[in-house]
C-alpha cells in the first residue's frame, strides 16, 4: 500500500507537488487535533521554566507542538527532513518548507498576479473538449487557492461562460436568462453545460 494513502501516517512529501502535500498534511494534523493545527499556524512558545515547575495547562500544549512536529517529520523524505531537522516547533517546520516551495511573500504575490493573469486570458478553443477546459481553468483556481487567493465560485462561473466558443453560444444564453450566476453553483453549471 502506498504510505501517502493511509489514514494513519501523514502524507509523504520528497520535494515535488508541495501544493498537493500542504492541503493533505493540513488536514492530517486538523485530523489528529484543531489544536495540533493551531501549533503549525500561529506557532508555541515553550515555557522557560523547568518542566517540573509547568503548570496543568503547559503539558498538553507541548504534548500539541510535539505531535505537529512529529507528523511534518515523518511526513517528509529524508533531503526535506534535513532542511527543518533543527528546529523545535511546527511553525518553524512549516514555514521553511512554505518559504522554500511557494516563496516569500514577494514571490506569492507575484504567483498571483502571474495566475491572474492567467485566469483572465483562459478560452476554450473550437477543438477542445469540455473537460480539458475546464482542468486548465481549475488547474489555476486551485493553484491560486493555495496561495491563499480564494476565487469565488460566481467569478468562475461567469469566466466559464464567457470563454466558451461560439457552439455554446445557445446554451449560454438559456443559462444567463434562467438562472442567477451570483448564485448557480459550478457543478450545476458544469452539469447544465
Amino acid at each position: 500500500m502506498d504510505r501517502s494513502q493511509s489514514l494513519n501516517a501523514p502524507p509523504f512529501f520528497d520535494g515535488s507537488n508541495y501544493a498537493f502535500w500542504k492541503v493533505r498534511m493540513r488536514a492530517f494534523l486538523c485530523a489528529i487535533d484543531e489544536m495540533v493545527w493551531d501549533f503549525v499556524e500561529n506557532g508555541y512558545v515553550r515555557p522557560t521554566t523547568s518542566k517540573s515547575k509547568w503548570d496543568k495547562a503547559a503539558l498538553p500544549l507541548a504534548n500539541d507542538n510535539s505531535k505537529a512536529i512529529n507528523a511534518i517529520f515523518c511526513g517528509v523524505s529524508i533531503d526535506e527532513f534535513h532542511k527543518i531537522s533543527y528546529v523545535k516547533t511546527a511553525k518553524e517546520a512549516w514555514t521553511i518548507l512554505e518559504t522554500t516551495y511557494e516563496g516569500t511573500k514577494k514571490v506569492k504575490e507575484t504567483k498571483l498576479q502571474m495566475l491572474t493573469t492567467r485566469f483572465e486570458e483562459v478560452k476554450m478553443s473550437d477543438d477542445e473538449s469540455f473537460d480539458s477546459f475546464y482542468g486548465r481553468l481549475n488547474e489555476i483556481v486551485i493553484a491560486k487557492l493555495n496561495l491563499g487567493k480564494k476565487t469565488e465560485d460566481a467569478k468562475v462561473v461567469k469566466k466559464i461562460l464567457r470563454s466558451l466558443p461560439e457552439s455554446f453560444r445557445a446554451k449560454v444564453m438559456v443559462i444567463e436568462e434562467s438562472k442567477d450566476l451570483d448564485e448557480i453553483k459550478i457543478q450545476e453549471l458544469i452539469g447544465s453545460l
